[in-house]
This record gives structure tokens, sequence and C-alpha cells, in this order.
């Protein structure tokens, strides 16, 4: 069905107005935690303005870009296999898929770790800390060697639907392009008057911006036996705002944007809540007292002056210089003269008060997670070091769990699609090939965070095992029977992958049968063997005739 582009405009432009509130309020939060892009409801301008200029306290954007960064450490360390593909449920117990799922993580997780991801990601997580709100979009490439690219929008561009589970499943956002950029990323589009016209003149090519619409959003009509652009699960089309023409349609196989709150709101409001939210009283309130301090030690520096009428010249400031005042003046009693005048405060007292307000902005980012460490004295064991550490990333497991639950459809859908479709995965293994529409479907993964605070949780249970099996080594000292009880096979081949073991270092299961098996009949063939050499040397001790009957008998048998 082609696209009403009057309708979408005016959806894109009421979601738009509906957002102005927001628009507001996270104008005010960047102004102070981050001035280089607080550019949402100001605009910007082609020479920087001095953002930075009051600015008295640095407390907020030092805890804004700390926590950014130790969420990107946390969640998505780089260079790491921070994610792991399992299979779906129904085949958990298949060694063959499950190590199928390992392999494309692994593969996986060298694209991403070689593309643009954690220059975008960590976009992404300093907006969630500063306005409660980030945004990844995740394009297919050509390039089987780079199949995608990450594109972080800031908030103030886009507007977002949710379904039913609370994720994102329809994108608004717009940019502003010329008509040189325009041409060159759609070199097959549409273009109107206004955009062809200053394509066409040298002076506005370059320098004339034009706002352009970009829309994902499910595809209601589509035909599931066709898997042409205009019949994937996703639209994604590009609108000209000046010429009301669309550029270009297309679609995509899985929805292509990720939108990540830091925490949820009200019922209704689909805009996630900030650190820096919660801070902003106490950053005002900092930043008046930071710039009352400075009023206070540039008094002390350069005092006001109290001086008589009448003075013969003016009060001179300057090292060294003289001051004239008519005769007597300095040596009555009194004010006479020129003197220091409302130059007291207290200065402590205001360092004082700053320092508990940063404190509560510190708190309210999370500031515990690491604090400890710093504020260490002492030398710490190897034990110790890691019951701090652990205690504090238990702090920050709310913050994980909402960004797993957000990313998650990106990771198992998205680039786990696009590494299918480009064949970068082994061939799968039969059982997980399902028809469907006439095609040969493979079902998603189950992706799970290889992060800090997941292997603290590991570590938690693997130590709560190791307390049972003393425990239980006990109870079989008294009654060797209980070991019956307990698979000991298969939990050191679970521990094992917890701890991160795969092919080829763990075998298959199969090979691990042949290897009992064959044990089992080495040993059936060594007892056989002493079996006979038992029976050769009782023979030995009958009398020989007795002998000479038995081996008759054994050949006659």
């Amino acid at each position: 069905m082609a696209i009403n582009v009057r309708q979408e405009l005016d959806i894109c432009r009421l979601e738009e107005s509906d957002r102005a509130p927001m628009d507001s309020w996270w104008q005010s939060i960047k102004a102070v935690t981050t001035p280089r892009d607080a550019y949402i409801t100001k605009s910007e301008t082609p020479v920087p303005s001095n953002s930075y200029a009051n600015i008295h306290d640095t407390t907020v954007i030092e805890a804004s870009e700390g926590l950014s960064n130790m969420m990107t450490a946390q969640l998505t360390p780089a260079g790491e296999d921070w994610v792991r593909y399992e299979p779906p449920f129904e085949f958990k117990d298949d060694d063959e898929v499950r190590e199928w799922y390992l392999v494309c993580s692994t593969i996986a997780m060298q694209l991403v770790n070689q593309s643009n991801f954690q220059m975008a990601n960590q976009q992404v997580n300093l907006e969630r800390a500063t306005v409660g709100t980030g945004m990844m979009m995740c394009y297919e490439t050509s390039n089987p060697h780079q199949p995608f690219y990450f594109k972080h929008a800031p908030v103030g561009t886009y507007t977002f639907q949710e379904d039913l589970q609370g994720r994102a499943d329809t994108l608004r956002r717009h940019f502003f392009a010329s008509a040189h950029q325009l041409k060159k990323e759609f070199p097959k589009g549409n273009f109107g008057p206004k955009v062809t016209n200053a394509f066409n003149d040298h002076k506005k090519r370059h320098t004339e911006k034009f706002k352009v619409w970009h829309v994902v959003m499910p595809r209601e009509d589509r035909d599931p036996q066709k898997v042409d652009n205009v019949n994937m699960p996703y639209a994604e089309f590009y609108i000209a705002d000046q010429d009301e023409m669309v550029i270009e349609e297309t679609g995509v196989h899985e929805f292509n944007t990720m939108v990540s709150r830091f925490q949820h709101g009200a019922d209704g409001i689909i805009w996630g809540v900030s650190p820096a939210r919660k801070a902003m009283p106490a950053v005002a309130q900092v930043n008046y007292l930071q710039e009352s301090l400075d009023l206070l030690l540039d008094i002390k520096i350069n005092p006001r002056i109290l001086a008589e009428a009448g003075m013969v010249g003016e009060v001179d400031m300057r090292p060294g210089q003289m001051t004239l005042t008519r005769a007597g003046a300095l040596a009555s009693s009194g004010a006479g003269g020129v003197r220091e005048w409302a130059t007291g405060g207290d200065y402590p007292m205001g360092k004082d008060r700053i320092r508990d307000k940063q404190d509560q902005i510190r708190k309210l980012f999370f500031n515990a997670i690491w604090q400890p460490f710093a504020d260490q004295q002492k030398e710490m064991t190897a034990e110790e070091f890691r019951g701090i550490r652990d205690q504090s990333e238990m702090l920050f497991v709310g913050v994980n769990a909402r960004y797993e639950a957000d990313m998650n459809p990106m990771l198992s859908k998205r680039i786990f699609g696009i590494c299918l479709r480009k064949g970068l995965f082994p061939q799968p293994p039969e059982q997980l090939l399902k028809e469907s529409n006439g095609f040969y479907d493979i079902p998603d993964p189950l992706s799970t965070f290889q992060t800090n605070l997941a292997r603290v949780m590991k570590r938690k249970a693997v130590e709560h095992k190791d307390q049972f099996f003393l425990r239980l080594q006990q109870y079989a000292a008294a009654d060797p029977t209980v070991m019956d009880e307990i698979d000991l096979s298969s939990h050191v081949r679970e521990l094992a992958r917890t701890y991160g073991f795969t092919s080829p270092q763990l075998r298959p299961e199969e090979e691990v049968i042949a290897i009992a098996q064959s044990r089992l009949e080495a040993q059936q063939q060594e007892a056989q063997q002493q079996q006979a050499l038992q029976a050769a040397d009782t023979a030995a001790k009958f009398d020989p005739r007795v002998q000479q009957e038995m081996i008759e008998n054994a050949q006659t048998m």
C-alpha cells in the first residue's frame, strides 16, 4: 500500500509537539551535564558558544561521565565476548545445537567489537545517565566483513512507540542534511523541486539544510510469502519535510532500533528517568554556592574600599601606589580615611555545605560502586578486594537488568539475523531448521550477558555448590551410598560451562559416552584375564590325571 505522506507528516509533527515539555526539561539537564550538545530547544550556531560560562561546579559532569563509562565497562566491555548465544529451551539439552550457538556468538561478538558499536553505545549510556533515555540504530550493509554499523540519535530528534512488553517497535526521527548529502545517501531517491534546485545551485548545494523524517514501523499489509523490500516485517522510509515527498521506501527484517531507559517513569510515560533529573535541585544549589564562594574569594583578594568624601586623590589599588587623603584623616578616631568594607563571609561553612551537596549528587550516580576502592587506605588481600567489588556491583543489578532487556532484541534478532543472512555462521544442525511460509527458518537464540555482575552471580552459585559438596563429602564418609543421589559428571560439565569452557576443551557428550564404553570394555577384558589366571593357578594344584580330564572335558564342550 502506498504511503500517505500527508498523514505520516501529521503524525511526525504531532508526536514532536507532544514531546515539547520533555524537550524543555532535557535542555535544562544537558545545559549542566553535557553543555557541548545542549541544543534541543536552543539553536546550534556555526560558531560554538561558551556553553560552560555558567558552570561553576563540575560534580554532575564528572558523575555523569563516570556513570556512563562504568555502565559501558560493566555491560559491554570493549574487546570481550560480553554476550553468549544460548539455544531456545526446546534445544537446551542438545549439545550440538548449544555448541553451534556458542560459535555463532563468538563470531557475532568479533564483528561487533570491530564495528563502531562502542562509540555509539557510549553516547547511549551518557544520555541514559543524563536525560534518562538513549537510542541506537543498527544498519545492515553490503560489506560481509563489516555487515552492520551503529548510529546514535540524540534525544529531541526522535519519538517512539512501545508494544505491550514495553519495548520500542516504532521510530520516528528527523535530521537535517544538505542537498549534496541527500543525493549521496539516496542515489536513486525521489527528490522534489526544493532539494533539486538547491543541488543545482553551487552556492546552496552544501549550505542549505533540509529536514528529513525517518520512519520505521511494523508493516501491516505485508505478504509473508514474499521477501522483497515492501513485504518485510518492518517498513522503513524517508520523507522530505519541505517537499512532502517520499525519498525512499524500503524494509527491514527486524526492528533496527534499540531504545533504553535508565529507569521507567510513571505509567503512560515512555521516556526514562535519569540520576541527573533527580539531582537537579542539588546541582542548582551547589552551582550557586560555588559562584558565591568565588565572589567571596574575589572580595577577599580585591576588597571593597570605603573612603571619606573630600579626598585629595582617587583610591589607587595597584601594588606600590599611594592614595592621598586630607591631613589627619588616618589618625582620627573612628572610621576615618580609607578602609576595607563589607568583606566578611564564612568560607569554611560554605565549603562544608558544598561538600554535602556534592555527596548527594555522587550518591545518585551510583558513586558507591567504585568509591570503596578509592577509600581503601590499606593493602587488601585478593579475597577482601573481591568481596568489596562483588558487594558494590550487586547495587547495580537493576540498571543491568533494564539495559539487558532493552538490548536483547537487537542482539538476538537484529545482529544474529544479519550475520545469518550474510552466511557468516557455520552450517546449522539439521534439527534447527524449520519450514515457515515456504522458507527455512532458524529460531532466534537467547542472549545471555557475560557482564561482571553476571560473573559475580555465577561465582556465588559455584561457591554454594562447593560448600554443598564439602558437606556431602562428610556425609559420604559415614554412608557412601549418598553419592548415588548426585550425577557428578553432569555437575562437572555444567561447572565447566560456567567457567567458559567450550569445544574443543569440553568434549561432546557422545565422545564422553564412547570413552566410558571403552573404559568399561577394558575393565571387563581385564576381569576375564584375571579369572583365567586364577583358574589356571587353581588347576595347577590338582593331580595330573585330573588336569588331563579337565582339559578333555573343555575340548569336548
